[in-house]
């Protein structure tokens, strides 16, 4: 028994460090990348570890091209789509949890298929849609776009939390004299937080990263997106510029890492929630 128990803690031990160096190695890459000259960025063998590190590029694609805008529309395409996600997806989520209504499950399934629809399929149907209300080149027809994108996953994953939540609180609640929406606001949504905060972060990295719609229905820097201006130091005239390209990579890291921080404690909570009954 003491064999097999440690044969498979060394097996569970090697697959966090596979996941691990999976994961971490590409960010430690590309950071590592954006201190390197433009010859040892692509230099063989590979130097893990700048010879002379400079600065110099952080500085270049901050005034090389209008970055400061694409990062600026990034960051207000990701809270404008997650505050509509959320707005959208938690009264979805709370009414399939809590009220029985004929064609229940379908609302919950065509909710779902939204998630599966390629997005190249709809990339036409939507430009000509904004086009028609004016919405081409413009930050609030991505916020809105991600957000519609991701009111699935925050659906069925608050569903989950919802239901763990026993009617009973509320109930108690509602029979003190407070309505349903009180007794929501006092009790389940507390109980709630630590999966929403949880899941907001997820959409957060979604809407920040994407790019297919960004690229197609943006045209200026009133609109475009980092991951856009990523792709646009791919090719042309001097090639592939990655030392720019990594310099841009670790910026867009880094609203992710101040959000995680500063919600770290309600996303351990929320990711954990349930898991031990």
């Amino acid at each position: 028994m003491n064999k097999s128990k440690t044969s498979s803690n060394i097996i569970y031990v090697i697959l966090v460090l596979i996941v691990l160096v999976w994961t971490l190695l590409p960010i430690y890459w590309t950071v590592t990348a954006a201190f390197k000259s433009r010859i040892e960025v692509v230099a063989w063998p590979p130097t893990f570890i700048p010879e002379k590190p400079t600065i110099n590029w952080f500085i270049e694609v901050w005034y090389d091209r209008p970055n400061p805008n694409y990062y600026a529309n990034s960051i207000l395409a990701m809270i404008g789509s997650t505050i509509i996600a959320l707005a959208l997806g938690i009264p979805a989520a709370y009414g399939c949890a809590r009220y029985t209504f004929k064609g229940r499950q379908d609302v919950l399934f065509t909710i779902l298929t939204f998630r599966f629809l390629p997005p190249a399929t709809v990339v036409m149907p939507l430009y000509l849609i904004g086009r028609t209300f004016h919405l081409i080149d413009t930050t609030l027809f991505l916020s809105i776009l991600y957000g519609g994108m991701n009111i699935p996953i925050i659906t069925w994953v608050m569903l989950s939390y919802f239901r763990e939540i026993p009617v009973e609180l509320e109930e108690s609640y509602q029979i003190d004299g407070y309505t349903r929406f009180e007794a929501f606001r006092r009790v389940t949504f507390p109980l709630a937080r630590p999966g929403m905060v949880a899941i907001s972060m997820l959409v957060m990295a979604f809407s920040f990263g994407e790019f297919l719609f960004a690229s197609i229905l943006t045209t200026s820097p009133v609109a475009k997106t980092l991951p856009v201006s990523i792709a646009e130091y791919m090719g042309g005239e001097w090639g592939y510029m990655w030392n720019q390209m990594a310099v841009l990579t670790t910026y867009g890291l880094i609203p992710l890492i101040i959000i995680f921080f500063l919600v770290r404690k309600n996303l351990v909570r929320g990711l954990t929630f349930g898991a031990v009954r």
